[in-house]
């Protein structure tokens, strides 16, 4: 099954795009809408989302192995 890797990218024009295993879950997610779809669409909310959010904001994206 391989191993369990998660990416979110913060896009040139501001959306967000999420990927699980190398596959594009979903992409240009506003950012009104990026740390509620975190938690309720994949299961990242509270301190995950927040360590999500500051790598974004470092490196314009987040890569998670778990």
């Amino acid at each position: 099954m391989g191993e369990n890797i998660w990416e979110f990218v913060k896009d040139e024009d501001g959306t967000y795009s999420v990927f699980h295993r190398r596959k594009q879950l979903a992409s240009k997610i506003p950012e009104a809408w990026f740390e509620a779809q975190l938690c309720h669409d994949y299961g990242f909310c509270g301190a995950e989302a927040d360590e999500i959010r500051r790598k974004i904001t470092e490196c314009g994206k987040c890569t998670l192995v778990l």
